[in-house]
């Protein structure tokens, strides 16, 4: 079955929010009145908004999924569309709301330790090789185009409505956030943890669009 409205909610409006951002230049000094604080603030709501970015082309990478595509691998060395999905919501979920993780040996903490729960927050979805080995369960595959996208996209809204209410200093040391766990290679900070998310998930949706083609499927945008 395919779902053309898989992406009702894909973030139109964040969209044209970000269209509209002016960012103020690097080598620009805050303005009188304006606190270090508030600017670390207006940082942050640039990178969210960043991120939310993304997940307006993720929804873009969804329209027109077919369910009998979504937990199809094209070729005996790639993922599905199910499990690259899987793998965002477990990094941004990791990153965002706890659970940390080990990026040289992509060793995954217990996801117990997450604050947000989700099928799709599974240690099988932690790495590519990991993921290539195992099969998805049988709650995964129950699961139709609209479901994952859906879930997809509410991992995302509360992983990033806990970050935010931590409130953060960008620059301070992001290491083991935020579990204890030893998640991050020395010296990582809050604002590495966000850029990285922005590179990462729209490194994947990318591939999200490969997939979709490989497998005969016509996407709205490439």
């Amino acid at each position: 079955m395919t779902h053309p409205e898989v992406c009702d909610t894909s973030g139109q409006e964040t969209y044209s929010r970000i269209a509209n951002l002016t960012l103020r230049p690097v080598s620009e000094p805050w303005r009188p009145g304006l606190s270090s604080t508030q600017g670390d603030g207006r940082m942050l709501e640039t990178y969210l908004d960043l991120l939310d970015m993304e997940y307006f082309e993720i929804g873009e990478a969804f329209k027109g999924l077919t369910d009998e595509n979504v937990w199809k691998r094209p070729a005996d060395s790639m993922l599905s569309v199910g499990e690259i999905a899987g793998h965002i919501c477990y990094w941004e979920a990791s990153r965002l709301a706890g659970g940390g993780g080990n990026l040289d040996e992509h060793v995954a903490t217990d996801t117990d330790a997450c604050r947000v729960s989700s099928p799709l927050i599974d240690s099988r979805f932690a790495y590519y090789p990991k993921t290539l080995a195992s099969s998805p369960s049988e709650e995964h595959l129950a699961m139709t185009a609209n479901d994952v996208f859906r879930e997809l996209m509410r991992v995302h809204t509360e992983s990033v409505a806990i970050f935010r209410e931590s409130n953060p200093d960008l620059d301070s040391d992001a290491t083991g956030w935020s579990s204890g766990a030893t998640g991050w290679p020395e010296g990582m900070t809050h604002k590495d943890i966000l850029k990285y998310l922005v590179f990462h998930v729209a490194y994947h949706t990318g591939q999200i669009y490969s997939v979709r083609h490989l497998l005969g499927e016509k996407t709205v945008d490439n």
